[in-house]
């Protein structure tokens, strides 16, 4: 009987731990996105500024 009731309570806890961790990607979905727009942010900065020193230094 004490089996039983251990084998329920490891059930009980391996589906929270499961339930936890298919709510972390959502969030982890969410700041890939947003680290991914700053760093294409930032490369549209730069390559905007080359091209405007670039374009000065030539007229």
């Amino acid at each position: 009987m004490e089996h039983e009731v251990e084998i329920q309570k490891l059930k009980e806890r391996l589906d929270t731990i499961e339930s936890l961790l298919q709510h972390k990607p959502k969030s982890s979905n969410a700041l890939k996105f947003v680290i991914g727009f700053i760093i294409v942010f930032i490369l549209l900065l730069i390559t905007i500024g080359v091209i405007q020193f670039i374009a000065a230094s030539s007229s």
